[in-house]
């Protein structure tokens, strides 16, 4: 699973602080990410948090994100695609446009909630499974954002850290990051 896409390089060059928390009781872990005016969204702060299960340092309960105000034609978490569409009755064959959810970065900071009980057919455990892969990649993006900017704030600073680059596995541009 990959944090940071290519086609969302261009909006994390507007980043200018990051500032991250956490607490243990409960266990949560809390991260703000300041934008500078940019071409994408309106936002000047993108917040995450990210509660875990009582007595529990893995299990994500619960993540509360916010709202990201997209500018006119810049949302990175829709895409659009072509759809052709026959009609029953007249064997007519259009074209629609279809708005999908897309991957990328920004979808971490959607609000989330943990399911409470296990699914029984299919069809749900499979939404099942992708909740909680969405929840574990928001738990990981957000420790690994408190994890670079906080304790690791003055060897980034002082270039012995990691590069924002390859935050997330973005690395090179063929995408293979360092290990």
């Amino acid at each position: 699973m990959q944090a940071v896409r290519p086609k969302d390089a261009p909006v994390m060059e507007y980043i200018t602080n990051v500032t991250g928390s956490r607490t243990e009781d409960p266990p949560t872990v809390s991260i703000a990410v300041d934008f500078k005016e940019n071409d994408y969204f309106t936002n000047k702060q993108l917040t995450l948090t990210v509660r875990m299960k009582d007595n529990s340092e893995n299990e994500v309960a619960e993540t509360n994100g916010c709202l990201i105000e997209w500018k006119e034609g810049k949302d990175l978490s829709k895409k659009k695609i072509k759809k052709k569409q026959k009609h029953k009755k007249t064997n007519e064959t259009r074209t629609i446009i279809k708005t999908v959810p897309a991957e990328t970065f920004f979808n971490v900071f959607e609000s989330k909630k943990a399911p409470e009980d296990e699914a029984d057919d299919d069809g749900e455990n499979e939404e099942r499974e992708n909740l909680l892969d969405n929840l574990e990649e928001a738990l990981h993006v957000a420790e690994d954002f408190h994890d670079l900017y906080t304790r690791d704030a003055l060897e980034y600073y002082l270039g012995f850290g990691q590069d924002l680059g390859d935050f997330g596995g973005m690395g090179d541009e063929d995408g293979q990051g360092d290990d």
